[in-house]
This record gives C-alpha cells, structure tokens and sequence, in this order.
C-alpha cells in the first residue's frame, strides 16, 4: 500500500483549471515548440489542448504560450515568461504536497498493509547512580519496573526497541519477546544512537525513559495519534502545558539523533532548534503520575503507592485517573520540564 497524490488548482467558483494534466501539456510545448506536437503526444485533440490553455489563462489572467502562425516551418508556440514562472511555482508546491503527504501517509498507516511501523527506542542504559543498584530490575506490584512500562507500549503502531547494557534487564525485555540492543557507551547519545541504528529509517522514532511505569498506552496512542495528524513536528506528553516525556520525533531528524554526542539526549535537538521547539505539539496525559520516573528509593515507593492506588479504583470501578494536580512531582526528574529533557535517563 503506497499513497498516490495529485494536486489541482480551482477558481474562484471551484473549477478545476490546473494540474498533472496542463503541466504535461505546458512542458511539451516548451520540449517541441509546438502545442498541437504536444497534445499529439498526450493522445491529445488539439481542440482539447486550446480549451485547457485557455482555462488556465481565463483563470490566471495572462497569457501562458505565444504562437506564431505560417512561415517556413509551419506555426510554432512557445512559453510566455509568466508561464515558466508558475510553472515553476506550481512544481515546487506539487513536489511539497507529495512529500507531506507520503509523511503524513507513513505516520497515520504505520503497522497496516506493510507500510512500516514507527520506531520505539526505550532507554534502558543508565547506571542508576541515585539509585544505588539497577532501578529498572525493581519489583512493583511483584513484576520489574520496566515490565510495566513496556505495557504501556504494546501498540500495533510501534516497533519496539530496548537500548541497554544490562544482562538482567534484557532477560527481562527478552522473556517478553521485545528487541533488546546494546550501545557502544554509557552515554546518553549512545543510547540513542544503538536505538535509531537498530530501528532503521522509520517515519518518526518514539523515546521513552525505562522507568516510567506510570505511563498508560493510552496516552501513548495518543500521542501517536498526534504525530500522525502532524507528522513533521515533534510531539511530547505533557501536563498541563508542561512537556515531559516521551516525545516522538519526525523521521527527517534521523541523522541529528544519529549525531548527538556527549551525555545528551534528543531533547539536545529541541535546545539547538528554537523553531522545532516551538513547533512542538504537545499531548495532555490522563495523569501527571504518567510523567513520573524513579531516580530514588523513595520514588519507587511514591510511584508503588500510586499504582496501588490505581489499581483499588479500578477494582472498584472509580476513575483509576482522578484530576490531582501537578504536585506529584510531574515534572521533576529527565522526563519533565526542568530536567535534560526527552531522550534522557
């Protein structure tokens, strides 16, 4: 499945007047010297060609071809000035709306009928230094922290990637059939990097930090879904305006992410690009909880509370995602508005 775009102009009244077919026909007359030669071409009468012409001019209101009748070598037509400059014009908007939509196309139909899927790298990689042991192997409601965050990432949209160096972090992932792939350092870059790398081309990559159990696939889809009605800028889960993470960014930025160095992330991106910043949309979770991550013992506890929590409501039928403000710490930490920023750990 492949999309197929075509892109006419209308008038004033909503005729169509312009398009694949009179472009055809203004090029030939520029190859041949000739509008009947490159009607002739076309499988084209000449009394179709002149209307069409015409049309376009009663539309633009100039003249696009100049003819000359008799002479030695018969009557001749060629391109008035006007006429090379919108075509011109009309092949730099054409080759812009096919590009947006094949972007647009590759972002919405992600996982259907062959067309691929959007990458999903999850960071895995970090020491966990405040921590004081691998955080991401951490029973929570009896099952790893990273468990519950790959739960929120089984969507048919996404392939899913885990970038760690951790053996018992990827028995985890592996006993789950999910992709594990080791970076080459310990640097946030590098995680990045081994992510993209394993993923391939994608239309857009989604960054998610390992510990952020909280986060519900609701959310996630989304926030796919709001990539896909946008799919050249960015898209972070927020709350209440703050961005956190995770943040999807658009498939053209492949390279950038591939040449991030240092103990950065994707969020380096967003610092460097004020227009990318500025254009990024950012997606309202259900929760400020979904935001959260561990850096801490204490966290762990916190987030175990609020999973308990979750799961009493739902168990007794109440909203498992009441409004409770952005006091939960939404924003502290790599995922939140004042930490490194999207695609850290």
């Amino acid at each position: 499945m492949e999309p197929r775009v075509f892109s006419f102009l209308v008038d004033g009244d909503g005729g169509r007047f312009f398009g694949p077919g009179p472009m055809a026909l203004l090029v030939g007359v520029r190859e041949t010297g000739s509008l009947s030669a490159s009607a002739k071409a076309m499988g084209m009468s000449y009394t179709k060609a002149m209307r069409i012409l015409h049309d376009a001019e009663r539309a633009l209101g100039c003249a696009l071809t100049v003819r000359s009748i008799g002479g030695e070598g018969g009557g001749s037509s060629s391109l008035t000035p006007e006429a090379e400059d919108f075509l011109h014009r009309y092949e730099t908007w054409r080759q812009g709306v096919s590009a947006a939509a094949h972007g647009g196309f590759s972002a919405a139909f992600a996982g259907v009928a062959g067309v691929p899927r959007l990458g999903c790298v999850v960071m895995a990689n970090g020491k966990a230094a405040r921590f004081g042991r691998q955080k991401l192997i951490e029973s929570l409601r009896g099952r790893a922290v990273v468990s519950h965050t790959l739960d929120a990432l089984a969507s048919q949209r996404l392939d899913v990637i885990v970038a760690t160096r951790w053996e018992r972090v990827r028995a985890i992932c592996e006993a789950r059939h999910v992709t594990c792939v080791e970076p080459a350092g310990p640097l946030q870059s590098d995680t990045v990097r081994a992510g993209v790398e394993a993923l391939g081309r994608r239309a857009g990559y989604l960054f998610v930090q390992g510990d952020q159990p909280l986060l519900s696939g609701t959310s996630v889809e989304a926030l796919l879904d709001e990539f896909a009605a946008h799919p050249a800028c960015a898209a972070r889960l927020a709350w209440q305006g703050r961005a956190g993470s995770p943040v999807i960014f658009p498939g053209y930025l492949a390279d950038a992410l591939l040449g991030l160095e240092g103990d950065v992330g994707g969020g380096e991106l967003l610092r460097r690009n004020p227009d990318l910043a500025g254009a990024t949309r950012l997606v309202e979770a259900r929760s400020p909880a979904e935001l959260d991550d561990i850096d801490t013992p204490s966290d762990l506890e916190r987030v175990a509370r609020e999973l308990a929590a979750m799961h009493g409501a739902s168990e007794s039928g109440q909203d498992i995602w009441p409004d409770r403000g952005a006091g939960s710490g939404a924003a502290d930490g790599p995922g939140g508005a004042d930490g490194p920023g999207p695609a850290s750990e």
